[in-house]
Formats: C-alpha cells, structure tokens, sequence
C-alpha cells in the first residue's frame, strides 16, 4: 500500500507491517495506524500514522537513556500478550531544539504485541512511577523546564546528528 507522508515522501509498505492502536494516541485518537520505521543506524525510531501524512512521532526503546518498566499483567491484556517476548515498549521523543535537548518521555510509554501488531499508550499516574520503573544509578528523572515544579517525568539528553529515516524491516 501507498503511504503519503509529510517527511518521507511515499513509502510502500505492506498492510501486514501496520501496527494498530485500537484508540488511537492520546491526543490523535483518530488515528488507529501506524508505521514504525528506522532513523539511520541508531535506536531513534519513527512511528508514523497510515492515515494522516503529517503526524509521526520519534520513539526509542526505555534502555536508551536508562530506563527499565515493570509490566503488570493487566497492562498487557489491551494488546492480547500472551508471551513476553512479543513485548516492545518504546517511549515518545520530542526535541528541544531552542537548548539542543532531546525529551524522553518516561510517563507514558508504547507497548506493543508484537506477534499480534497491537499497541497502546500506557499513561503511568504521577505516584505509580516508583512502583512500574527503575533508572540506572545516575539517572534522574527532571520536571519539564516551562514547568519546574511539575512532575519529574521526563530524561533530557543533548541532541546529536542523525542519519534519513527509513522503515524498520522487522
């Protein structure tokens, strides 16, 4: 299938390659499927939506900056996982390019099935983050800069050169 995107140009890719969101992303609930393609040679990812051209999203896995989930089961039955080796989690990126930062979101993490092509966001309450994730010695989770005395849920790292993206050919 034909893909227009808004910073790929048209990628063909095949149907069985989707990834479903039963409901969406919080904020493009609309948007139910996704691409997840590669960003050069390293661990950023992109994951962009089927059905609209303009909106994808950088994503990386939680070991990039030092981040490990505890999964419940009941977090995992959104996506039908029955086998945890079909489990991905990626967490949302943003850029700050004004302090040349890239944000890692730890709140809310993408898991994904897998076997199945199914995946969610889930949103971790504030309280709960002791309890679901563990950071390497020497990581600190940080509040957002416009909002220092909000929750610290995020990890910024200096932003370096990457390479095109391209889809992931797993």
């Amino acid at each position: 299938m034909l893909i227009e995107t808004s910073r790929f140009g048209t990628l063909d890719v095949e149907e069985s390659k989707f990834i479903r969101f039963p409901w969406g992303i919080p904020a493009f609930e609309d948007l139910k499927r996704f691409i997840l393609m590669e960003h050069g040679s390293g661990p950023i990812h992109w994951l962009q939506a089927v059905d609209d051209p303009s909106v994808a999203f950088v994503v990386c896995p939680p070991e990039i900056p030092g981040v490990s989930y505890r999964i419940p089961p009941h977090k995992k039955e959104p996506i039908q996982l029955e086998d945890d080796q079909d489990l991905v989690i990626l967490n949302l990126v943003s850029s700050m390019p004004d302090q040349n930062l890239l944000r890692f979101h730890v709140r809310n993490p993408l898991l994904f099935n897998t076997a199945m092509r199914l995946a969610y966001q889930w949103s971790i309450d504030p309280e709960d983050l002791p309890k679901y994730l563990e950071t390497r010695n020497g990581v600190a989770l940080s509040p957002d800069p416009e909002d220092p005395t909000g929750t610290a849920a995020f990890i910024y790292w200096k932003r370096e050169k990457t390479e095109k993206a391209r889809p992931v050919s797993k």
